[in-house]
């Protein structure tokens, strides 16, 4: 017998199991309840866990051999895991074998972000997911954002060498994980999709990022790129395809593509936000797709903040008072992610404890004294970042001729979303006010998009309607954004 300690927000049970068993069977006959709509098939990803130690798990495909501590997803997590499978697609797997190199083939989409990396391995015979890995990015040492990274490249000689580098051994470390998990070999994994902004796109595959960030802003490339494995650094088959997939500019990268193609939404006219170290804006209307990129800052990843972190195992992801609060893993408190310190400003302002210019007497103490506070600079990161982007939202609003009214929703994706609670975000001016009850926060669909890619040759025909449909709106050129981002830098109060 083993025994399995179970760790929820408001519960902490220890159950003991017979080995043999998968996670979910051993946790559905104890009625903890797992969303699994694939039916623990191994093909949805949803009844994802958290392993104490180990990472996150797909519960239907972990078979527990020794003592664990499973940390279960709070409510705002399963409910994001229920809208992925409500607003994104989820294709059929179809095996292409005349593509396969070996009898056992495996495929990974990875979804590279600026703070986090995200990897989903699938089996290519049958279109199980096998597993879910997730690190921070290690170029982060080198800055926060795409633009200390593209100077990083264009001040050091052997910059971009070295960004390429620690990225490519990082996934090289979970391949390498895999490949012992499933006891095979380099020749194994076959196809890698990526998704990511195009910054990072580039840095991947060891292209120059420079012109990305001078005028004019043309990236080398923003179209599908392939390469073949034994030219990656990647430890996998030599033949096998590595795909990046399309951008629609410098600026609204192929995150933002596969998350618009994998949403599968009734709405003509909704928008669709990714916020993380930049705030991607795609405003769909009829037919066409208008998209925009704000210089929001990576304050909502937990970067610039005094004590900000990524939204990972010991961040406070969400904050209701100094007494009430939930830290990712349920740890101690090491600091505080973007949606964490969204809960606390927006508290912090309906307490007066800022007033509406975001002035701030003295530091705000979260745990325990002097150990996590907010200051004034971060109250300051967070207001231009939240200007930064509700003014992208209602300039796209403008140019398409729409008003917020005729907006029926807002889809609103990326690791921040995970976790963001919609009454605080609208509180201190983040999201629109007018908007409030068609917010739907859908998650890491980028990623997702990347696995509907490698499950299936269709959605390629999704991914190019995006890109066919989409016209990029350069804001620093429109003087109306000027005006809008002074005017929306302060807070208001009141608003619930």
């Amino acid at each position: 017998m083993i025994k399995i300690k179970l760790t929820k927000p408001d519960e902490v049970k220890i159950i003991e199991s017979e080995t043999g068993l998968s996670l979910l069977d051993i946790l559905r006959k104890r009625d903890y309840e797992i969303y699994a709509p694939c039916g623990g098939k191994g093909t949805c990803g949803k009844c994802k866990v958290r392993i104490r130690n180990e990472g996150d798990v797909l519960a239907c495909r972990y078979y527990p051999s020794h003592d664990i501590e499973v940390i279960l997803p709070g409510k705002q997590e399963a409910q994001i895991l229920i809208h992925q499978t409500q607003y994104l697609e989820d294709l059929p797997f179809k095996a292409n074998k005349s593509a396969n190199l070996t009898s056992e083939p495996f495929g990974a989409a990875i979804d590279i972000g600026t703070t986090t990396v995200v990897i989903y391995f699938l089996n290519l015979n049958n279109g199980q997911i096998e597993t879910i890995s997730y690190f921070l990015n290690p170029q982060s040492i080198y800055g926060s954002d795409i633009i200390s990274r593209i100077n990083y490249c264009q001040e050091q000689k052997n910059g971009l060498a070295e960004l390429q580098r620690l990225i490519i051994e990082a996934v090289n470390e979970r391949i390498d994980n895999f490949k012992e998990y499933k006891n095979i070999d380099s020749q194994n994994i076959e196809k890698i999709v990526i998704a990511g902004n195009t910054t990072m796109l580039h840095i991947f595959l060891g292209v120059d990022p420079v012109p990305i960030a001078i005028a004019p802003f043309k990236p080398a490339f923003t179209d599908k790129q392939v390469r073949k494995g034994h030219i990656t650094g990647l430890k996998i088959n030599n033949h096998a395809d590595i795909i990046t997939l399309p951008c629609i500019s410098a600026f609204v990268g192929a995150d933002i593509v596969a998350g618009l193609a994998a949403l599968k939404v009734p709405q003509k006219n909704y928008l669709f936000i990714d916020i993380g170290t930049n705030g991607e804006i795609a405003l769909v209307r009829d037919n066409k797709i208008f998209t925009a990129a704000t210089a929001a800052g990576p304050a909502f990843e937990g970067a610039n903040i005094s004590y900000g972190m990524g939204a990972v195992t010991g961040a406070i992801s969400s904050f209701s008072d100094p007494l009430n609060y939930y830290v990712i893993g349920n740890t101690e408190p090491e600091g505080v992610c973007g949606s964490g310190i969204t809960d606390i400003v927006a508290y912090m302002l309906k307490n007066e404890i800022i007033d509406e210019t975001g002035f701030l007497k003295e530091p705000f103490i979260i745990y325990p004294p002097d150990k996590i506070i907010v200051n004034q600079r971060d109250i300051r990161e967070i207001q231009l970042a939240k200007s930064a982007i509700y003014s992208g939202i209602k300039i796209l609003i403008k140019i398409a001729g729409l008003s917020f009214k005729d907006i029926e929703a807002l889809y609103l994706a990326g690791g921040f979303g995970n976790y963001i609670n919609i009454d605080s975000a609208i509180q201190i001016g983040l999201l629109p006010f007018e908007l409030k009850e068609k917010i739907y926060p859908v998650g890491n669909s980028a990623c997702i998009g990347a696995l509907q890619y490698l499950k299936s040759d269709e959605f390629e025909a999704k991914i190019n309607d995006v890109i066919k449909k989409s016209v990029y709106i350069e804001l620093s050129d429109i003087g109306e954004f000027t005006d809008e981002f002074a005017m929306n830098m302060n807070f208001s109060r009141n608003l619930f």
